[in-house]
């Protein structure tokens, strides 16, 4: 994933799935989503969905990884975390990169040798004036940011200047180790506002329920959307 974004002169489109649900999966990739995401071992408060074990999840995002597009699992919170075990599987199912945040993440993550790599999900709390993301670029093993910057009362509310400022902000803190920043549809992200988001320096739009939906129709043509928005950034 780290590779694409590399090579993109626009930020590249991923798409997170409301369910482990190979359907989705393939309406996401057929509308032009260059990545996905996948979830276990939590309550995903913006899909409002229960993700089982990796175990129980396993065989689906098997299925999901089948399909080619390079796939992030979230492996769970610092109360369930995944094993090293469970992240073996998930190299061995095809996974390429978790993604947790730094509050909830264990350091022997980056220790391991799976191949997997690690996107670091940023909080509020992570920001001034509660905490600071220098640093994050001396760990070598982070390869990308995921801006998830807003408190859940704050989702589905329309973006705005403040938004455009924070993500700024954190993508001028990740330039010198060039560590690609990632904004989820935490807010209500319209297509039309892609543009604003690339001038900033975000470098991954990542698209959730939120803005999607739960259906495979609603997937396909709100991602077909965004890549067509995408696609026209300067």
């Amino acid at each position: 994933m780290f590779d694409i974004m590399a090579d993109l002169t626009r930020p590249a489109l991923l798409v997170s799935l409301p369910r482990n649900d190979p359907e989705l999966a393939r309406a996401a990739i057929d509308a032009g989503a260059e990545g996905l995401k996948v979830h276990v071992n939590l309550h995903h408060a913006a899909a409002d969905a229960g993700f089982g074990s990796w175990q129980q999840e396993a065989s689906a995002i098997e299925c999901i990884c089948a399909l080619g597009a390079p796939v992030g699992i979230v492996p769970g919170t610092a109360e369930s975390m995944c094993s090293p075990q469970d992240m073996q599987g998930m190299a061995d199912a095809g996974i390429d990169f978790v993604d947790a945040y730094l509050a909830d993440m264990p350091v022997w993550m980056l220790d391991t040798d799976t191949g997997i790599d690690i996107m670091a999900a940023v909080s509020d709390h992570d920001l001034p004036p509660h905490g600071t993301p220098q640093g994050l670029t001396l760990i070598s093993q982070v390869r990308m940011v995921e801006a998830s910057v807003l408190p859940h009362e704050e989702y589905g509310k329309p973006l705005c200047l403040a938004d455009l400022k924070t993500y700024a902000y954190l993508s001028e803190m990740m330039r010198p180790g060039d560590v690609p920043v990632v904004v989820p549809t935490q807010r209500a992200i319209l297509p039309q506002q892609v543009a604003s988001l690339h001038k900033v320096g975000v470098r991954g739009i990542l698209i959730g329920a939120i803005v999607t939906g739960k259906q495979p129709d609603s997937i396909a043509r709100v991602t077909r959307d965004f890549r067509a928005a995408l696609d026209v950034v300067v």
